[in-house]
């Protein structure tokens, strides 16, 4: 495997293809000595610094051998699990069963199996090490017809609370810092669904509507410099669980 030598910053970010991924990997690629490897079913980024992965993260036994990069030095390295699905929208009974299996692969399973390999791989370096989970208000309030999404989320927010608390066991030059972070309601492929979702299956869908309609809705951009802040001065932050929305 490639051995890296150069003192870089390189990131490692999950769901490129489209919304807050391919918004965060285009905005770190705008800076020197950057590396971004970016994981999803599609490529949609062409850009010297940006290396793509073809990954399929609702098969969690295709990562179980999974290897990141060897680096021998850099500045920083970080872990960005942003892909996510809501899956399917209804209430608990009506719920197609594979939709729930598939939720959880993508928004909890894989991101674990990832952070897990991420750790064991870079624990060592003395360098800056940190993952960022892309989670959502709804692991910390409950939607009708989003049962799966929400607990999903929720199951990110305390496997990254966890995380963060084991590294306090470590010396300070071997420890990872560890954000679940709420981005807010963007207009991601992710609102289209919603609003494309009938309401006899989501009571909410007119107050989603309205927040396309009233352009109440964040966009990708702006989520990605928030994201690029926390990275770049984590000092800043003390915690673990963050929502952009009350920054």
């Amino acid at each position: 495997m490639e051995i890296i030598l150069l003192f870089m910053d390189y990131y490692f970010v999950t769901g490129t293809s489209t919304g807050i991924g391919k918004a965060i990997a285009l905005k770190l690629l705008e800076k020197e000595k950057v590396q971004v490897y970016g994981f999803s079913r599609r490529q949609t980024i062409e850009h010297a610094n940006y290396y793509h992965s073809y990954l399929n993260l609702d098969s969690p036994e295709d990562l179980l051998n999974f290897k990141f990069q060897d680096i021998e030095q850099a500045e920083r390295i970080v872990l960005i699990n942003n892909a996510g699905i809501i899956g399917n929208i209804a209430f608990v009974g009506n719920k197609q069963n594979n939709s729930i299996i598939n939720t959880y692969n993508i928004n909890i399973v894989s991101p674990s199996i990832l952070m897990n390999h991420f750790i064991k791989k870079y624990q060592f370096m003395e360098t800056e090490k940190i993952i960022l989970n892309i989670s959502s208000g709804a692991g910390r309030h409950s939607i009708a017809a989003w049962s799966d999404y929400c607990a999903s989320k929720s199951a990110l927010d305390m496997f990254s609370q966890t995380i963060a608390e084991e590294q306090l066991f470590l010396s300070e030059t071997q420890r990872f810092r560890v954000f679940s972070v709420a981005p807010g309601i963007v207009d991601t492929p992710m609102q289209e669904q919603i609003r494309e979702t009938g309401k006899e299956n989501f009571p909410f869908h007119e107050t989603f509507v309205n927040y396309k309609e009233q352009n109440l809705l964040t966009s990708p951009e702006d989520v990605a410099k928030s994201i690029q802040d926390i990275i770049e001065n984590p000092a800043k932050y003390n915690e673990v669980i963050m929502d952009l929305r009350n920054l």
